[in-house]
């Protein structure tokens, strides 16, 4: 965050002076920062820089400027998160990330003619105009990313060809990678994003990703009087360490949840509950509250926020958002009527969600899955009818 800081100290004092004069000498480079520590940094960024020699003009142009004061982290889950365009000093913006951060920086001039980077850079300086700088953030269809793509395509038009479309991964398929590193993080990305993100990605969408887009540069072609040419004239390694995504982490949280969840369905053997009644039906009411609060959250993304990919969400058929009226009666010693049923449902619907699991077409998380089979043996236990307002077989033999 204090990088982020810094960067905005030096972005909104960078001044735009009036519309730059360039030279035939001037370069348009697409930067590509690999992917950093900080949760908003682990997809990467991309920026766009224009040097000119011969007036020493030199600037970065960057789409990925956002505020943390303004409410950021409601404002994300709601989708209302606005970004904007900041022009900076490229050489105070790379030390900034290669040293604070530890990032690689990798440059790749792209072949476009003067005319061609004179009209790139008139709309980026007017783009960066306090009126227009500003844009709705979209994670996965307008970002920092996507941005600088559409700036180029727009300067070159149908002279910009790019490879065959197709492209063997679901925009799920493309998160993943980044944060693997973090398997508690992947879980919830899972958990929360849904049916849409599993439909398969073209090239150009797979460039929300800046390593995406910089792979699709590299195999881009420009017409050009002498024909079709690559769109990236070289490539330079500013600074490197390391391409920035890691390995894959053991998922601990999964262990954690499987082992608990094997425990209580070892306890619920047979139908005979081998707690003390008052643990019990707190343990019942935690583990429903909890489903129930994923569930909220789920409904939350789908149906209130502006958010495009977070609904239809199929692991509402294991966690529903009235889990949490339920887990409260579940804190009863004695069930309300309304109750044996829900639960017999929710056991049932559970159930063969569990089952389906592997074969629904989005991917529900593994890690949860025994958490989902633990609500479908805890809801068929609690509902029986010796069970519903009967105390436990603990507190059974402690009444003998």
């Amino acid at each position: 965050m204090r990088l982020f800081v810094l960067l905005l100290a030096l972005i909104v004092a960078a001044p735009l002076a009036a519309q730059p004069v360039l030279s035939d000498s001037a370069r348009v480079a697409l930067v590509t920062i690999e992917p950093g520590q900080d949760v908003y940094a682990r997809w990467g960024h991309t920026a766009i820089r224009v040097q000119d020699p011969a007036t020493g003009f030199d600037r970065l142009y960057n789409y990925g400027t956002f505020q943390f004061d303004q409410f950021f982290v409601f404002r994300f889950a709601y989708g209302q998160l606005d970004y904007l365009l900041s022009v900076a000093d490229p050489y105070d913006a790379y030390y900034a990330y290669a040293q604070y951060e530890g990032r690689s920086i990798i440059e790749q001039t792209l072949r476009l003619t003067p005319g061609e980077a004179r009209d790139l850079v008139a709309f980026l300086e007017w783009n960066a105009r306090p009126e227009n700088r500003t844009y709705r953030y979209d994670f996965l269809f307008d970002n920092c990313s996507t941005r600088p793509r559409d700036a180029v395509e727009r300067v070159l038009g149908r002279k910009l060809r790019y490879p065959s479309p197709t492209l063997d991964a679901t925009f799920r398929d493309l998160i993943d990678p980044f944060v693997a590193a973090t398997p508690a993080l992947d879980t919830g990305l899972d958990l929360l994003l849904g049916l849409p993100v599993d439909r398969r990605a073209t090239a150009r969408q797979a460039t929300f990703l800046p390593d995406s887009l910089r792979t699709l540069f590299d195999a881009a072609l420009v017409e050009t009087a002498a024909g079709p040419a690559s769109l990236v004239v070289r490539t330079d390694t500013v600074f490197w360490n390391g391409p920035g995504t890691a390995r894959r982490a053991f998922p601990l949280h999964a262990l954690l949840i499987a082992g608990l969840a094997a425990v209580g369905i070892a306890l619920s053997w047979r139908g005979r509950d081998r707690l003390p009644g008052r643990l019990l039906r707190l343990s019942d009411a935690l583990l429903f509250g909890v489903l129930g609060v994923a569930g909220l959250l789920m409904a939350f993304l789908w149906f209130v926020s502006l958010h495009h990919v977070t609904g239809p969400n199929l692991n509402v058929l294991w966690a529903w958002p009235t889990h949490l009226v339920a887990a409260f009666a579940l804190a009863r010693r004695t069930l309300p009527r309304w109750l044996p049923p829900y639960l017999r449902a929710t056991a049932l619907v559970t159930a063969l969600t569990c089952l389906a699991w592997p074969l629904l077409p989005q991917l529900l998380p593994p890690a949860l899955w025994p958490l989902a089979a633990l609500a479908a043996v805890r809801a068929g236990s609690r509902s029986r009818p010796n069970h519903q307002n009967a105390p436990t077989l603990h507190e059974a033999r402690s009444a003998r």
